[in-house]
């Protein structure tokens, strides 16, 4: 984690106690593990490692098999990959407040969800065969926040540092589709994203993942003593 980080940012993130500490305030620690489940790992993202309120947790899958091309890869490096281009890179966005990690999606931006400002990390696709990059592709064609807002709703519970995790794909015969909003499987999201057109391949299999922090709902103000410029223009 610390290596990755380190890469991605620029900056120097360390290993310090049971978290990885980066520049400032910023640190990741292990969350409580998942229920009965042992190639899930739950993360969690603090902007802030004193004030527990500017924690945004995300839940990664290890991932066997490798990388997007099939190859041999220490699964547990590639979920700390897969996780740092699609959540870390939207959370260190948050505070870098430059567009150079993530992109940025005002309240009233067609790809965006409504009445919320937004920060969407890399997408990251993997898979064996030949069409292997079909659901990252679609993905990347087809912003899913406006076709999950309505099941997403208004209220999520807080109004700022909302993580919103969504990965889906298909291979083998069968489909998972699952968006996590702050941490937890949000069950209407989940079901309209399986609804959706993404490819179903018939050979090897495709998927994809990506992560959006919700930075904060319009009108919210901005969490004291964390850099939002970005969002402030909105």
């Amino acid at each position: 984690m610390a290596d990755e980080l380190s890469a991605l940012h620029g900056e120097q993130w360390r290993v310090t106690g049971e978290e990885v500490r980066g520049p400032g305030e910023l640190a990741v620690r292990l969350g409580a593990p998942p229920d009965g489940d042992p190639h899930r790992v739950d993360l969690v993202f603090l902007v802030d490692r004193d004030r527990p309120e500017t924690a945004v947790p995300d839940r990664v899958t290890v991932l066997d098999g490798g990388g997007a091309d099939g190859g041999d890869q220490d699964p547990v490096r590639r979920g700390v990959e897969v996780w740092a281009s699609t959540a870390g890179a939207a959370l260190i966005e948050l505070v870098a407040h430059n567009g150079r990690f993530a992109g940025h999606l005002d309240p009233s931006d067609p790809d965006g969800l409504p009445g919320w400002h937004a920060v969407h990390g890399g997408v990251v696709g993997w898979g064996t065969g030949k069409r292997f990059h079909d659901v990252q592709d679609w993905l990347v064609r087809n912003p899913v926040l406006p076709a999950l807002a309505p099941a997403l709703g208004g209220d999520l519970g807080r109004d700022q540092l909302i993580g919103v995790q969504v990965s889906f794909g298909a291979g083998g015969g069968e489909q998972s589709a699952e968006v996590l909003v702050h941490g937890e499987p949000h069950a209407a999201a989940s079901a309209a994203l399986a609804a959706l057109d993404w490819p179903r391949v018939a050979e090897g299999d495709s998927y994809a993942r990506t992560f959006v922090l919700l930075a904060r709902r319009a009108g919210a103000r901005p969490p004291a003593g964390i850099g939002l410029r970005a969002a402030e223009r909105t």
